[in-house]
């Protein structure tokens, strides 16, 4: 005669390990999905917006001492001559 717990498998406890396991993989697909979402939504960004992150990498690289003052001027002149065109380009 078999006692409590060794009868039918998993019996009731078994169901909670199958719920867990699935909140688990659910977790992880909206966590996959939520990246990837991002990730996209970078990759589609438009001129002005990687234009503007050139410029934050510039003034970080000055910063660090990176580059100098006068390499730091010419690349902020080559930014707003084209953000000055792209803005012609829209119009």
């Amino acid at each position: 005669m078999m006692g409590p717990g060794w009868g039918m498998g998993w019996g009731m406890g078994g169901g909670s390990w199958l719920i867990a396991g699935l909140v688990v993989l659910i977790g992880f697909a909206i966590y996959y999905f939520m990246k990837n979402n991002n990730n996209n939504n970078s990759f589609n960004s438009s001129q002005k917006d990687s234009s503007t992150d050139a410029m934050e990498i510039a003034k970080k690289r000055l910063a660090r001492g990176e580059i100098t003052n006068a390499e730091f001027e010419e690349i902020k002149k080559g930014f707003y001559k084209r953000r000055e065109r792209n803005e012609k380009d829209d119009n």
